[in-house]
């Protein structure tokens, strides 16, 4: 029988070992991920493969959906870290997004599981799952927003969140086989464009002092 749920501790109010093996756990998710997805997981069968006690796993995260999530924030923060490190692509504001976009559905690519991870998270009922979820849109904003400096942090905001909701759409409808990689791709190009195309040459026009 299920555990009833309780409110687990947020992360900054953790002790450095109370953090340590809250990623232990988080890690050995996504090997699960990896290795096939979680649909059959266990929490016991996670808290084997982690090393940490089933008590403490139950004490850290609320439900399954919940440490799914948390891991799903962990992996896109590990991947953020790697894409904010390579230098921003040239060209236009549309060319810059694109690339990056590019680079963002490249790993859901290579695991195909995390972009169902991904779905899961979105329309999970746990309240800590959906707190989860909503942490990734920083995350993704913060790495794609580098493409856009020229936009005020509003305008640059409004096109991210176009932008995210085209992504999701398209991961969505790929995880459930009713378009491919290479049509996301099509249709997040389109929105860059659509976006941002007509708003070059007003940049330009700043940048230069022009009326």
């Amino acid at each position: 029988m299920a555990r009833a749920a309780a409110v687990p501790p947020a992360p900054e109010t953790m002790s450095p070992n109370q953090l340590a093996r809250r990623l232990r756990v988080l890690e050995a998710v996504i090997g699960l991920v990896a290795d096939g997805g979680i649909e059959e997981m266990q929490m016991r069968e996670l808290a084997e493969r982690s090393g940490v006690a089933l008590g403490t796993v139950y004490r850290y995260f609320s439900s399954k959906d919940h440490v799914v999530a948390a891991a799903l924030v962990e992996w896109a923060s590990q991947l953020d870290q790697n894409v904010s490190r390579r230098p921003l692509p040239s060209g236009t504001m549309a060319d810059r997004l694109k690339a990056l976009l590019r680079q963002g559905v490249r790993p859901f690519r290579r695991e195909p599981n995390f972009a169902a991870l991904m779905v899961r998270a979105a329309s999970s009922t746990d309240p800590f799952a959906s707190q989860c979820y909503q942490e990734l849109g920083p995350i993704v904003t913060g790495t794609l927003g580098r493409a856009l400096p020229e936009l005020d942090a509003d305008e640059r905001e409004r096109v991210l969140r176009v932008v995210g909701a085209v992504w999701f759409t398209g991961l969505n409808e790929w995880v459930h086989g009713r378009c491919t990689v290479a049509q996301v791709h099509e249709r997040l190009d389109e929105a860059c464009d659509l976006l941002l195309a007509w708003r070059e040459p007003a940049v330009v026009s700043r940048s230069t002092g022009s009326a």
